[in-house]
């Protein structure tokens, strides 16, 4: 049985412009049915900002031959969305797109795991991301979506006009390659690599991260029993390994203190990058060789390893009013 919940009205609308005057003029009712009239049968494939016809094509190769062609005209789907509308969906597929990741989504959003599965509420995380998960400012990859379009409300109307799908698109297109632009990547509760993109401020952070009804940033684990490996980008890139204090959390806390969590951090450039840290300099500790620079905790656990040669914990630090401050390495 087919299942729009994947259709968007004001998203269809506007990659098709020539439909709104049909409804203005009363012919057809709304972009939906127009889709379901005409647009599924005649191959229009763009229903939602999260749904990419190559993509779903491209993970999901089996359905090539499924497809009407000049040379098999009475296959039973017209593009890859009309088969998932009739069928994907329901049966869970998820690799529908670049803006959307199955894997990081339930890790990133642990508590919905005991509702997906066969016998569950959703068949998938997908499912709960269309029906709730946007709507709530869940995000589908590490790209932190709702950070972007804080930072930079100038690409908000592109988005909201459907010029544009999502943040996340805008920034590998465009913002990566613009130094004034900044963008966060964020992990999740388990093990994690992270790189960073873009020739402006990226922010690396290992840990889940999500948003509180406030729309503000809120850390959701803390690096414990986590092991997560961090990597330079060509830009200047922020390696978070201590949290400020926020209104789930009053005090700011250090990431990766308890053991065996432990984050590595690669690619480091001594001349643009800097790492986050909690607390006061002080209480810290480190070990260095050649190689690498290890951060101590105040217990003497290692909390992170600094790749790179001959690193030396600088006495340059940049206190914060929040309770962290950021360390320079030389």
């Amino acid at each position: 049985m087919a299942n729009y919940d994947i259709f968007d009205e004001p998203y269809y609308l506007a990659q098709y412009p020539w439909v709104k005057p049909a409804i203005d003029a009363g012919v057809i009712q709304s972009g939906r049915e127009h889709f379901e009239n005409f647009g599924q049968a005649g191959g229009l494939t763009k229903v939602s900002r999260y749904f990419d016809e190559e993509t779903y094509l491209a993970q999901n190769p089996e359905i090539a031959p499924l497809l009407r062609t000049p040379n098999n005209p009475n296959a039973p789907f017209a593009s890859g969305i009309d088969h998932f509308i009739q069928l994907g969906y329901e049966e869970g597929r998820t690799r529908v797109s670049p803006e959307y990741n199955e894997e990081f989504y339930l890790a990133n959003n642990s508590e919905l795991r005991s509702l997906i599965g066969p016998n569950a509420a959703f068949k998938s995380g997908y499912q709960h991301f269309v029906q709730f998960g946007a709507k709530e400012g869940r995000f589908g990859t590490s790209f932190f979506e709702p950070e972007y379009l804080k930072e930079n409300p100038d690409i908000v109307p592109f988005v909201n006009s459907g010029a544009l799908k999502t943040g996340r698109e805008h920034y590998f297109n465009f913002g990566k390659n613009e130094p004034n632009r900044s963008a966060t990547f964020v992990g999740t509760s388990g093990d994690d690599i992270l790189t960073g993109v873009g020739v402006g401020n990226t922010e690396l952070i290992g840990v889940e991260v999500g948003i509180d009804p406030q729309s503000n940033l809120q850390y959701e684990s803390f690096g414990f029993y986590e092991s997560d490996v961090l990597i330079g980008g060509p830009g200047s890139d922020t390696f978070v390994l201590g949290v400020p204090a926020t209104s789930g959390n009053p005090t700011s806390r250090q990431l990766y203190a308890a053991a065996p969590g432990i984050v590595r951090i690669r690619n480091f450039d001594e001349d643009l990058d800097k790492i986050q840290l909690a607390g006061s300099p002080d209480i810290y500790t480190t070990l260095s060789d050649v190689n690498e620079l290890i951060i101590l905790s105040p217990r003497y656990e290692t909390i992170g390893i600094i790749e790179g040669e001959n690193l030396s914990w600088s006495t340059t630090t940049q206190p914060k009013e929040d309770g962290t401050f950021y360390l320079f390495l030389k």
